[in-house]
């Protein structure tokens, strides 16, 4: 390199660094327009707190994902919020800290310093620091994210009241995780009892909010938007990470291609919806076909109702349209279903579990990613003598080479990526225990193709029987010791340990799988245990489904998805990894293609001469599809009964395959404009296919303008009117106080503003018990304090035990742990004889049986029991708080 060359990389260097500048301005310049300076700072503070995690991974994330042009800058920055909230979540599960402020720095130092100390880290980062677009990729990932978290933001800001369907639960998960800093996290509704339910996501977001300082109710909008915003950048690492390895592996396309892909990755899998829209909506153009398809119905197909189309429709199809409680012969009364997509819980604004875990399951899917492309890259060593009569090749091997070769097999199946995968999900677990579930099989795709990569064998009888095994064994011990965590990792970990002597014995693509999953099982159970040992499953077992959806129906739902996908995979089988070429040369094939062909491994042979980015997309439509089926085949028996009995596995199956098609997808019709036959030349029908596949687009974008339009009105900035989530109280009329006026919950914001200020720590409140989806207990909901009995539908959800009826195969509750006799009926008794009683004495004896601080006498309250009992409730202590009719009555505590 020239002098001047080298003088020059400074100068060049400090100015790339002020493209940093633009994702700072886009939220400033656009914030401020949307929303109001005073907004725009917010969502600044956050999205600075947010990279300073993305700097504290930077090391490890280039040396994992090396070959994305930004060094994984943004799935780093990911990495870094799940590792620093892995780290004060279990050691504050384990009573050896607080969550704390000063605890979350000192943790976000401490992971600092394991990916700054190691030198590979080190080395990986300072190399891909070289590179002369890096930066500048870093600021495009994080301008991406900018302009969707400010636009996301804006359109939250048109509704965001945190009330309805289910905000008061999530938001009291963090205020009671926000006042308490101990875990298990207090249950705000059941006083004396912890969180029964997986919060590992909103404990993430606790934790940003905490160290932001940013106000909670705030923080709560931000962290809903974000929960789509970071998705969002995700994907467009995502889908530039899945173009830059096909490009590596032969692929010619224009440039940027990597970025349009990854837009769109992102808009497939964060914005769009599913094509059901498309044909409902009566403003759509496939309205028509439907309107043709009612009149002449053709195989019998019952459409449904086709018009009056509302955003929620696209989410609640099989077993609503037709109403399947309405057709004769129907199991169960019906077969009422869920299909949600993550814009759709967006539109809704519930921070639950299930959007939280979008940049945790995105997160895995890029280290499979990166997992297949190291695996590809390595230089083929292994030559393993295969043995005649499936002899064991460790005994083959020569004595003094046996601790190399011991240490070599070990470190094929126990590698960075694999470490990741268990870590991953078992925050997966914690988060969203469905996620768990179908991204391990997603791992198990994942290492099946990086196994086969890199074994001279796929099979022989151990190695089919060591994955048999797996797949009994790991679902076996599951079902019959999951409620049992010490012996449950206990277990898996020796099945593990037998699965890697096979391996060991045996190495081949099954073997080597089949290891992969008894680790990432293991660790991830053993990265759980804390809150497994805290945590009262709800139910492990399955059945088989009686009801199935229509093929049609299906077809409306996910169409385009599996039209587009299907047919990418048949173009990978028929098509190798051509080399495309404008010379007389044609059907060179790009990549290992001499290695394919003195490979005995057959499975590995096809690979060989095709784009592995190819195959592990096809892997990936593979998983997709059998997430789609897989409602259609068996269920996981819950609390929901009668026509619902596949609703709630149908919802995360299907939720999850939406993400996985929706990312194949979008690669698929990139990877189709861009197929080379064995001429050399670009394939004609591939390219106009892929045209026609592009314009397919437009059906699942389709929902996005109706929905918003319907959800938040007009969307014009005189809409927007603040991301403070409890200012709606002030011309709120609530329908539970007895009487019907504007702002008749602002006596109890009042008292909700003087415990988050007045009052610290945990403490057992006492107010009204209520039914879910009301404006009852918003105090214990707002504040995070414990009241006696809150949502009753939650509570008896979160600590529902089942037993398998033998005569319907149904779960029925267990009729030795009746959640109502145990929890629910006791406190709404003592809670009504609180409120009505005016014998002192015994309202005294319950309140020291719940060790209740203060009593709440207000109008939803004295509207409940249809009695005011101020008198004889403050005579047990004194009235620290009141706004207008509201009383806050602090009791006396009676010495021991």
């Amino acid at each position: 390199m020239s002098s001047s060359k080298q003088k020059n990389q400074p100068a060049d260097s400090y100015i790339k660094a002020l493209l940093f500048l633009i994702p700072i301005a886009a939220i400033m310049i656009l914030g401020s327009y949307l929303m109001g300076t005073s907004n725009a700072l917010i969502l600044l503070r956050w999205f600075l707190i947010l990279v300073l995690f993305g700097v504290i991974a930077y090391p490890f994330s280039c040396y994992l994902f090396k070959d994305l042009g930004s060094g994984g800058f943004f799935l780093g920055k990911v990495l870094g919020i799940t590792g620093v909230s892995l780290i004060v979540w279990t050691l504050t599960y384990c009573k050896i800290f607080k969550f704390t402020t000063l605890f979350t720095v000192i943790s976000a130092l401490l992971l600092a310093a394991a990916f700054y100390v190691p030198k590979r880290f080190r080395e990986a980062m300072f190399e891909r620091i070289a590179q002369p677009d890096t930066i500048t990729r870093i600021a495009l990932e994080e301008t991406v994210f900018a302009v969707v978290f400010v636009y996301l933001c804006y359109f939250k800001g048109m509704l965001p009241d945190i009330n309805g369907q289910e905000k008061f639960m999530d938001y009291g998960f963090i205020m009671s995780m926000l006042r308490n800093p101990s875990l298990p996290a207090l249950d705000m509704w059941l006083s004396g009892y912890n969180i029964n339910y997986y919060y590992f996501g909103q404990f993430m977001y606790a934790m940003l909010i905490k160290v932001s300082g940013i106000r909670p109710s705030i923080g709560y909008n931000i962290a809903m938007c974000s929960s789509i915003a970071i998705p969002f950048a995700m994907c467009y690492s995502i889908g530039c990470y899945l173009i830059e390895l096909a490009k590596k592996c032969g692929m010619k396309c224009v440039k940027y291609t990597e970025h349009i892909v990854g837009i769109f990755t992102g808009l497939a899998v964060m914005i769009f919806g599913n094509s059901h829209s498309w044909y409902y909506d009566e403003n759509s153009i496939g309205n028509g076909l439907l309107k043709n398809w009612a009149y002449t119905r053709p195989f019998g197909i019952n459409v449904g109702k086709i018009d009056g189309f509302f955003y929620p429709d696209s989410t609640r199809y099989i077993g609503y349209n037709p109403d399947s409680t309405l057709i004769q012969g129907i199991a169960n009364g019906g077969d009422r279903t869920i299909e949600e997509f993550p814009f759709y819980s967006y539109l809704i604004g519930d921070l639950h579990a299930h959007v939280v875990s979008t940049m945790i399951v995105l997160l895995i899917m890029a280290v499979c990613i990166a997992l297949v492309a190291r695996t590809f890259s390595l230089p083929v060593t292994e030559r393993l003598p295969l043995g005649q009569n499936q002899y064991p090749i460790l005994f083959m091997v020569k004595k003094e080479m046996k601790r190399d070769y011991i240490k070599h097999m070990i470190l094929t199946v126990i590698t960075p990526e694999t470490v990741a995968f268990a870590l991953l999900l078992g925050c997966a677990q914690m988060t969203n225990y469905w996620d768990f579930l179908i991204y391990f099989i997603f791992c198990s795709m994942a290492m099946l193709v990086a196994g086969t990569l890199r074994s001279q064998q796929f099979a022989n009888a151990p190695g089919i029987a060591s994955f048999i095994l797996a797949l009994t064994g790991i679902l076996l011990t599951y079902l019959k010791f999951g409620r049992m965590p010490l012996i449950h990792v206990g277990l898996q970990a020796l099945l593990f340990i037998f699965l890697l002597a096979v391996t060991l014995l045996y190495p081949n693509a099954l073997s080597r799988t089949a290891s992969g999953m008894g680790f990432i099982f293991t660790v991830a159970h053993a990265v759980a245990l804390p809150f497994n040992l805290n945590f009262d499953m709800i139910s492990n077992s399955v059945a088989r489904c009686v009801n199935h959806s229509a093929p049609f129906q299906l077809f409306i739902l996910w169409g385009t998805h599996i039209v587009i996908t299907v047919t990418f995979l048949v173009f990978v089988i028929v098509f190798k990894n051509y080399r495309y070429t404008s010379g007389k040369r044609s059907g060179e094939i790009i990549g290992q293609e001499k290695i394919a062909a003195e490979s005995p491994n057959p499975v590995r042979k096809f690979l060989m001469v095709r784009n592995i980015a190819d195959v592990f997309v096809c892997g990936m439509v593979v998983v997709g599809i059998l997430m789609l089926i897989a409602p259609e085949i068996i269920y996981v028996r819950d609390i929901y009964t009668g026509g619902f009995l596949r609703a709630n596995t149908m919802f995360k199956f299907t939720y999850a395959g939406f993400i996985i098609l929706s990312v194949a997808m979008i690669y698929s019709i990139a990877r189709l404009f861009w197929t080379v036959g064995k001429n050399g030349r670009y394939n004609t029908a591939s390219f106009f296919i892929a045209i026609l596949f592009f314009l397919f687009l437009f059906i699942p974008a389709h929902y996005t303008g109706v929905a918003l339009k319907q959800r938040c009105g007009d969307l014009s900035r005189d809409n927007f009117k603040t991301l403070d989530g409890v200012a709606y109280t002030v011309n709120y009329s609530s329908h539970y106080t007895g009487t019907i006026q504007s702002g008749n919950l602002m006596e109890y914001m009042d008292a909700i503003n003087w415990f988050n200020t007045s009052v610290s720590g945990p403490h057992v409140i006492l107010e009204t018990y209520g039914e879910s989806y009301t404006d009852y207990n918003i105090i214990s909901a707002y504040t995070g304090l414990q009241t006696v009995c809150g949502w009753q539908t939650h509570e008896w959800l979160w600590r529902f035990h089942g037993v398998v009826d033998p005569q319907t195969d149904l779960l029925i509750a267990d009729p030795d742990y009746n959640v109502w006799d145990i929890y629910l009926t006791p406190r709404y008794r003592d809670i009504a004889t609180v409120y009505t009683s005016d014998n002192p004495d015994e309202i005294r004896e319950i309140l020291d049986r719940y060790n209740v601080d203060y009593v709440i006498i207000g109008d939803m309250e004295r509207d409940r029991f249809n009695m005011d009992n101020t008198a004889t409730i403050s005579s047990l202590g004194s009235i620290e708080f009141s706004s207008g009719d509201l009383m806050v009555v602090k009791i006396d505590r009676q010495p021991a």
